[in-house]
């Protein structure tokens, strides 16, 4: 049994869904999707292909986390700083959304 941590986990299976969704709702406020790809850390490549994915739906459809990401959103756009832990915050609220179990966070 290999042993991960909540952080590692959720990085392979979540945290690519989390940057499609900011690049998204970016795109969808006038960024050009190259600019918004420099910005998540996240090729267009990628981003074309998973934004097709339903797993971005799951996201999508939950209130809650629309609502952190417009807000990570306002603040990029704004050019105001985004702190690490409101990434952490928003991973841990989208966990349970993915079928992860929650985190200490």
């Amino acid at each position: 049994m290999k042993w991960l941590t909540p952080c590692e986990e959720a990085f392979n299976t979540l945290v690519p869904y989390i940057r499609v969704a900011i690049m998204r709702k970016l795109v969808e406020r006038g960024v050009p999707v190259k600019r918004a790809s420099k910005i998540v850390g996240l090729s267009a490549t990628s981003y074309e292909k998973r934004i097709k994915e339903e797993k971005l739906n799951l996201l999508f459809t939950d209130r809650e986390i629309m609502d952190m990401i417009e807000g990570l959103v306002t603040r990029i756009i704004s050019g105001d700083s985004v702190e690490e832990t409101s990434l952490c915050i928003l991973c841990s609220k989208s966990r349970k959304t993915f079928g992860l179990p929650g985190c200490f966070i």
